[in-house]
């Protein structure tokens, strides 16, 4: 068996390498097929470009099996030519969006000044009416030329037919006020009173004192004021006035004249308004056809140099797309190389792996060997069959065995268990026999504590009492004692100024009054001792006292107290006798004023610092009670191991801050990320709506649209923040919310190309797009260009397993435009038929949709 075994694992080992060897031949041969697959992939792909590479002068020369550095080259080469080409396509637009957007200006310019030019020429023609100023003051001027021409004798008149109407009213006004001036009988008659009365002078009392003559203010004889009276009154007379009969014969004719000027002179003082219109419109109308035709001067060679422009730029975009379908061949070009290459280095390593793991088969081939190998298989198996049944009936002898034994076992874990139950109900009996034994014995111990419970309970009543009337005498004898010591310490307040006072007085060196202090000292000493024994006898009573209170410190220490305020209530009692009459004998020496002052002072001065002293006695105690409150206020659970819970906050605190504050900068991190993220995508979604704007929209008011965002917050909150967005048109380089300023046409197409444009950045992994009457308030070029920019899209998505698009309109012109587009376009399927939804009436008078399937041929 072991012989076999060894054998076996022999002709394995050998078979596994041959057939390893085998599947190694097998993919050295597909791997050299696929790489002369890809080699033929990568001609026909050189091939059928090949117009593109000659163009751009990029086409290649493949030499050996290598063929990665020759299509590197390449890629470098036509990628360096799209960039450049591409720079100079961006800066032809820049160029031609700028040079657009002079002409625009420009153009806008010329027609404003072309409509300005008309309607000045409009309110011109309107000024020239025969109604209005212009034409009156024409008329006027004309009327003033022939009237003038006849009533002058020159017959010649300062009026000429381009006179300034100022002029005319200051010619006007010049003859009105030579008509006005004419004279008249009446006239003539005062003015020669006012002369004779001016040839009289006169003095102060009115009275005449000379005559002279009013013009040259001379003095005159008698025969000349004679002769000078007589000519007054000769040309005063209307009879023999020869002044006032010429005057009588013209004054008829004047005043006809001064009201034809008058009248002419209003007639162009209201005209006055049209004319200046008239002349100031007339120099604007000037100006404006000088300025419109200089506008176009400068506009045709620029729109020349735009159209020059428009066909570099056109040229350039086309040369930047097939550079850039170029460089997706040589993208394509380049894996495929890399492939055959991968393919390359991957036979020689399996041709290697060969030549090293060829096995030693001693002359046999696969096939001898896997014969050998079944045959030592099945000897093999005979013996392991027989092997299995050798063991199956040794397992049946020991699984016997081992049941036998197993209950054995149980029996004699059973016999040691009924033994063991045994032992424990007899434990438990003497167990039971001791508890009952204890249980009667607590029974008669309870019933004797029964009986004892109510004597005792009689003297702790008796007890309580007695100690509650302790407590009151001890609290009233507390009291008495208390107010004791108060009229104590009063007394020995005084002692002690007297006695600072004798002091005071003992310095002041009176022997005889010395004397008779000694004595009543020597006096006051004696009562003092008598006053001493008495205390001593009170002792015994104090005592007393104080074994009742004994078990209260309090009250211990207060008697304490008392005890010695009885000691010196006597003496004091007598001190106060004595201090009278020191008082008296003091008043009566000599400076007892100053000595009662000062004595006042001390004693005012003493009583503050007392009252000082008790303060601050008093909040020492304050002090005290609260020290014991805050100590004992530390001891409960609120406040236990408060030192080291608050350093453990406050080491949770700062762990929190710091938390805080590296949270708020990845916030800040985030946010700036997203913002970030969130331009790129809204470039991407502006370059995809430029690319479709440009393909759908034909008009050329507009040369793109963008979304445009905003971020706003809200309240104090960073997160609280949203985007603002807008869609603005571009014309040049100016900006315009579209909002107000589009056409309905406009803005379903914006619409559309938006909707498109989300499409194809979000929804990548979807790609089912729906469209409802799209067409929607479009004119003919914009729906040739939708559909334009449907067919493009639907053939750059075909290669998407899930790409779907459902386009549902009334509008069968646009589905004609889209098969014709779709026809264009290589690389997918055309749909066969389209769709048609209808309602029909049906059997029972419902109506019912019904949907058609109708061939592309019958639209």
């Amino acid at each position: 068996m072991r012989s076999i075994q060894v054998e076996l694992e022999e002709d394995k080992t050998t078979l596994s390498q041959l057939r390893r060897c085998s599947d190694i031949s097998n993919e050295i041969s597909m791997l050299e097929r696929q790489k002369e697959g890809d080699v033929e992939g990568l001609k026909d792909t050189i091939s059928d470009n090949s117009f593109l590479l000659q163009k751009f002068d990029a086409y290649p020369t493949l030499r050996g099996d290598n063929y990665v550095n020759t299509i590197e080259t390449l890629a470098d080469n036509v990628r360096i030519k799209h960039e450049n080409t591409r720079e100079e396509s961006d800066r032809a637009s820049e160029e031609l969006a700028q040079l657009q957007q002079t002409i625009g200006e420009k153009s806008a310019l010329l027609s404003h000044n072309k409509r300005s030019l008309e309607t000045l020429k409009a309110r011109e023609a309107a000024l020239c009416a025969d109604d209005r100023g212009v034409q009156k003051i024409r008329r006027v001027i004309n009327a003033v030329r022939n009237f003038e021409h006849q009533q002058l004798d020159t017959g010649v008149t300062v009026v000429q037919n381009d006179m300034e109407p100022q002029k005319l009213l200051e010619h006007l006004t010049e003859r009105i006020g030579e008509y006005s001036a004419e004279d008249t009988p009446e006239s003539i008659a005062r003015t020669m009173k006012k002369l004779k009365k001016m040839s009289k002078v006169k003095g102060s009392g009115g009275q005449i004192l000379d005559i002279i003559c009013p013009c040259c203010q001379r003095s005159m004889d008698t025969n000349e004021v004679m002769m000078f009276d007589a000519t007054m009154e000769s040309l005063s007379d209307p009879i023999r006035s020869e002044l006032i009969q010429t005057d009588q014969a013209s004054v008829g004719k004047n005043r006809s004249a001064l009201r034809n000027y008058e009248t002419w002179r209003k007639i162009v003082s209201q005209s006055m308004p049209d004319y200046l219109d008239h002349t100031r419109i007339t120099n604007e109308v000037n100006d404006l056809e000088v300025s419109v035709s200089n506008g176009e001067d400068e506009l045709k060679p620029m729109q020349d140099e735009l159209s020059a422009a428009k066909d570099k730029a056109d040229e350039l975009q086309n040369d930047a797309s097939e550079l850039r379908q170029l460089l997706d061949v040589v993208n394509r070009l380049r894996d495929d190389a890399n492939r055959i290459a991968e393919k390359t280095r991957q036979v020689a390593s399996k041709r290697d792996e060969l030549s090293v793991m060829a096995p030693s088969a001693e002359g046999r081939d696969l096939k001898s060997m896997e014969m050998d190998f079944d045959a030592k298989n099945n000897e093999k198996d005979e013996l392991m069959r027989k092997n299995t049944k050798l063991n199956k009936d040794l397992t049946s002898l020991n699984h016997r065995i081992m049941t036998l034994g197993s209950q054995a076992t149980k029996a004699e874990q059973q016999a040691k268990e009924l033994e063991a139950k045994h032992k424990q109900y007899q434990e438990a009996a003497e167990r039971k026999k001791e508890l009952n034994e204890s249980i009667a014995n607590c029974i008669e111990e309870d019933k004797k504590l029964q009986e004892q419970e109510v004597p005792i309970r009689q003297k702790i009543r008796a007890k309580q009492s007695d100690r509650q009337r302790m407590r009151t005498v001890a609290a009233e004898e507390e009291i008495r004692l208390n107010r004791l010591i108060n009229e104590f310490s009063n007394d020995v307040q005084s002692l002690n100024s007297l006695t600072e006072r004798i002091d005071r007085y003992l310095e002041s060196n009176n022997e005889e009054e010395i004397e008779k202090l000694d004595s009543s000292l020597a006096d006051v000493a004696s009562s003092t001792r008598e006053k001493e024994n008495a205390l001593k006898e009170m002792v015994p009573e104090l005592q007393a006292l104080q074994k009742k209170v004994s078990d209260q410190e309090r009250h211990k220490k207060t008697i304490q107290d008392n005890i010695k305020l009885i000691k010196a209530l006597d003496n004091v009692k007598k001190l106060r006798d004595e201090l009278s009459v020191l008082e008296e004998e003091l008043e009566n020496l000599q400076g007892s004023n100053a000595l009662n002052d000062d004595y006042a002072s001390a004693m005012s001065s003493k009583k503050r610092h007392m009252e000082e002293k008790h303060r601050c006695e008093g909040r020492r105690l304050g002090y005290k009670d609260q020290q014991r409150n805050l100590k004992r206020k530390l001891l409960t659970p609120e406040y236990k191991d408060i030192d080291e819970r608050h350093r453990v906050k406050m080491i949770e605190y700062e762990t929190t801050m710091i938390a805080v504050t590296d949270l708020d900068k990845y916030h800040n991190a985030l946010d700036k990320a997203l913002l970030r993220y969130h331009g790129m995508k809204i470039e991407d979604i502006n370059k995809i709506i430029r690319e479709l704007w440009t393909l759908t929209y034909k008009g050329r008011d507009i040369n793109n649209i963008a979304l445009v965002s905003g971020a706003e917050s809200s309240g104090g909150t960073k997160a609280a923040r949203s985007y603002n967005y807008r869609v603005v048109m571009t014309k040049g380089n100016t900006q315009l919310d579209m909002r107000g300023r589009c056409s309905a046409g406009q803005r379903v197409l914006a619409s559309i190309v938006i909707r498109l444009a989300l499409a194809e950045t979000f929804c990548l992994n979807c790609g089912v797009m729906a469209l409802d009457e799209p067409t929607t308030n479009l004119d003919y070029e914009n729906k040739r260009g939708l559909a334009v920019a449907l067919a493009q899209i639907i053939a750059n998505r075909a290669a998407q397993h899930n790409f779907q698009l459902v386009c549902i309109t009334h509008d069968e012109e646009f589905v004609s435009m889209m098969k014709n587009e779709l026809s264009t376009h290589t690389g997918f399927d055309m749909p066969e038929k389209y769709f048609q939804v209808s309602r029909e009436e049906g059997p029972d008078g419902k109506h019912y949709s019904k949907i058609n399937a109708i061939d592309w041929d019958e639209i």
